[in-house]
């Protein structure tokens, strides 16, 4: 159902604490400031997806003051990965947790990384890429994301949602055996997602976009003796314009207070209540790279 700017602006501040806090981490500096208007969901409707805040770690840094600090759950949910020959349809979440803040002097975003989950996905045709070869002894594939570094969150100069996050592929076979992996900490796949505004939309509990990239490069693999079997079942090296990310994302997040009630005694004094929702959008994302 969609509403005019005022009307979405006005029942999303309503409806909850939390979804202030989703908004607060997600929502570009772009969509407040020129009056975009996402989609809302029904009311009482829920994002499709489990949140499991499981992994936001209980201890904060030094001198953090809890009232000013959330623990943030992203999960892509959805979508596609093109690596050069190769596209894997997401049909598993990936599930990302991470403290969030600003500097109180400079303003600046403060996202600290804790974890990023996900499980093994299917690949339907297999090693060989042949259809109906996937199900065969020996010629199964699977693929699992795994996070090796510079997870970040930005505003573009143009106002867009953005992050970055370095990953590597894991490929499980039988005969490729436990090292192999397409991408690596010295040569990840590095992804720089850029938000398509047209496409947030508003839930009781969390907030929704569409995330993309077709910048980025893909390396070869490293896989051993059959290395050379995985590069020509996906086409790698991959150069920048061959790949694509095409993700559903979700995310929602908790305050400190919320989540460990006895972090309420550490908040500070006067002037430690939460941040405006207009403050931390505009803090917690800086502008540019």
């Amino acid at each position: 159902m969609k509403f005019s700017t005022s009307r979405a602006r006005m029942r999303a501040l309503l409806r909850s604490a939390r979804l202030l806090s989703a908004l607060a981490l997600t929502v570009p500096a772009a969509v407040v400031a020129l009056g975009a208007a996402p989609a809302a969901a029904d009311f009482g409707e829920n994002a499709p997806v489990e949140f499991d805040f499981g992994d936001c770690p209980d201890q904060l840094p030094v001198g953090a003051d809890p009232a000013n600090w959330q623990c943030a759950v992203i999960v892509l949910s959805g979508g596609t990965m093109k690596l050069g020959s190769m596209t894997q349809q997401i049909t598993e979440p990936v599930t990302i947790t991470m403290q969030s803040s600003f500097d109180p002097e400079t303003s600046e975003p403060v996202n600290i990384f804790v974890s990023m989950r996900s499980k093994a996905m299917t690949v339907p045709d297999g090693a060989l890429g042949i259809p109906g070869t996937g199900s065969l002894p020996l010629l199964g594939l699977k693929v699992k994301t795994q996070y090796v570094g510079s997870f970040r969150l930005y505003t573009t100069d143009q106002g867009q949602y953005a992050s970055t996050i370095d990953m590597r592929i894991k490929l499980k076979n039988d005969l490729l055996g436990d090292g192999c992996y397409i991408g690596s900490k010295k040569a990840p796949i590095s992804l720089n997602l850029v938000g398509d505004d047209g496409s947030v939309e508003w839930f009781d509990n969390a907030i929704a976009m569409k995330m993309n990239d077709t910048t980025f490069s893909v390396p070869a693999s490293s896989c051993g003796a059959l290395g050379w079997l995985v590069d020509f079942r996906a086409g790698l090296p991959s150069a920048s314009g061959n790949n694509a990310a095409n993700f559903q994302m979700y995310l929602t997040s908790k305050s400190y207070t919320e989540l460990f009630p006895a972090m309420r005694t550490q908040v500070k004094g006067a002037g430690s209540t939460a941040p405006k929702l207009t403050d931390l959008v505009a803090s917690l994302f800086g502008s540019g790279k």
